[in-house]
């Protein structure tokens, strides 16, 4: 009698054995779904048979199904949509002033102001005329964080005078300008660095009049952060 009872116990408890292998291969099949970053739906749906051939029947006539859904983690390539937005907004704004360029980089945007309307020929001082939209430019840059290098540069004609002996001293000196200008508008002085180039970086490597004006020109870069 005590064997027979033993037994019918034994018989009972089988199920539990079958649910826990259940249970575990499922854990498992959602920790490897959510681990991935970029949804194959292939590959799951080649994952979801291995499972359900590894686990079998439950009981004879009862198939377990899992069906293949979307992950709630976002894929990493969304991260930066709203930083790319960002600075396609900003370099619209600054060029709606109409005097200035402005074109999106890897981590912000270029800035990019024609000598002849910041600067008188062969000169550094900021023409009092550009000075509103300079004032504009600095009011969108004093609402991002991050590094805003001013960079000077000329064309290739040798410059030779009292205050600027060649053209890396014009050209440091136009940038230094601008960042004082940047100063005087309420930009955090950490975030700002000048740089001289000189002729070294045209745009254009013609040797005409038209080149040589395209070339002379101060470049703004900013990193724009989220």
């Amino acid at each position: 009698m005590g064997r027979r009872h033993n037994e019918e116990v034994d018989q009972g408890g089988k199920w539990l054995t079958t649910f826990n292998d259940l249970v575990t291969l499922l854990l498992t099949f959602f920790v490897l779904t959510l681990s991935l970053s970029k949804l194959d739906t292939a590959k799951v749906k080649e994952m979801s048979r291995s499972v359900n051939s590894a686990m079998g029947r439950l009981e004879e006539g009862t198939k377990v199904g899992i069906q293949v859904f979307e992950p709630f983690v976002h894929p990493i390539r969304h991260y930066g949509l709203p930083l790319e937005k960002k600075k396609k907004a900003l370099a619209k704004r600054i060029a709606e002033q109409g005097t200035m360029d402005a074109e999106v980089i890897e981590k912000g945007i270029r800035v990019t102001m024609d000598e002849k309307v910041l600067f008188a020929t062969g000169e550094a001082d900021i023409q009092s005329r550009f000075t509103d939209d300079l004032r504009v430019l600095c009011r969108e840059l004093r609402g991002f964080e991050g590094g805003i290098r001013v960079e000077g540069h000329t064309d290739d004609v040798p410059i030779n005078t009292d205050r600027f002996p060649s053209n890396w001293e014009l050209s440091s000196a136009r940038a230094a300008r601008v960042v004082r200008f940047m100063l005087e508008q309420g930009i955090a002085p950490e975030r700002l660095s000048a740089a001289g180039y000189g002729d070294s970086r045209p745009r254009r490597e013609g040797v005409d009049d038209a080149d040589r004006a395209y070339n002379r020109r101060v470049e703004i870069v900013v990193k724009v952060k989220e």
